[in-house]
């Protein structure tokens, strides 16, 4: 009977695999330490992700909240990507999947931002569904120019890339799956990038709090 795997060795190979993009490349950098294949580290990104859940970013370092959507192809369906971005500390707040893009979707994506983060001002690219979200919330309502835009396009083509490429090598085979392994994928990735990419910051968050 194989041994359980040492817990380190673990939150060592999630950040191979977030660092490297590649769960391949993630359990061939691994192999010197513990020879485990690009499945297992695949488990351990839906086994761990719960503990993501735990971090929350400092609601009084927010300013102001900066959010865009974009189509995703997920097991050759479509759906919709809300990104909530601080770019003063350049963080991702939030992120949620919906299968349409409508107002009363964006409706409780905002809902979500408030509870969590106060009543910040919201900027968009306009959109008539965050217009309409924003006045039923009695949120402030900006439209961002185009630098901030950019700045927000690029963000969102990152994690979109990366989902698309997650999903289209190692999607979910259980029935019924419909998008979780992916949103356990992202609550990871996000951590990740809550911690600046740093290895010892995102391992010792996991092992404070996952053992």
């Amino acid at each position: 009977m194989r041994k359980r795997t040492d817990p380190a060795i673990i939150r060592y190979a999630l950040y191979l695999y977030f660092n490297s993009r590649s769960f391949r490349l993630a359990a061939r950098s691994l192999s010197p330490i513990k020879r485990r294949s690009h499945v297992a580290v695949w488990k351990w990104v839906q086994k761990y992700s719960s503990l993501a859940d735990r971090f929350r970013t400092d609601r009084r370092l927010v300013r102001a909240i900066f959010v865009d959507e974009t189509l995703l192809q997920i097991d050759g369906h479509d759906y919709w990507l809300w990104i909530a971005y601080e770019p003063t500390i350049g963080t991702c707040l939030m992120m949620h999947l919906s299968r349409e893009r409508t107002i009363f979707v964006c409706y409780q994506f905002f809902k979500q931002l408030q509870r969590r983060y106060g009543r910040r001002p919201i900027f968009t690219d306009g959109a008539q569904w965050y217009n309409d979200a924003c006045r039923w919330l009695r949120l402030r309502h900006y439209v961002y120019g185009t630098e901030l835009k950019n700045l927000m396009e690029r963000f969102i083509q990152h994690i979109k890339d990366r989902t698309e490429c997650f999903d289209d090598h190692f999607p979910c085979r259980k029935e019924n799956c419909d998008r979780q392994h992916v949103w356990n994928w992202f609550k990871l990735f996000l951590l990740y990038l809550h911690m600046g990419a740093d290895m010892i910051r995102f391992m010792t968050f996991l092992a404070k709090d996952g053992g």
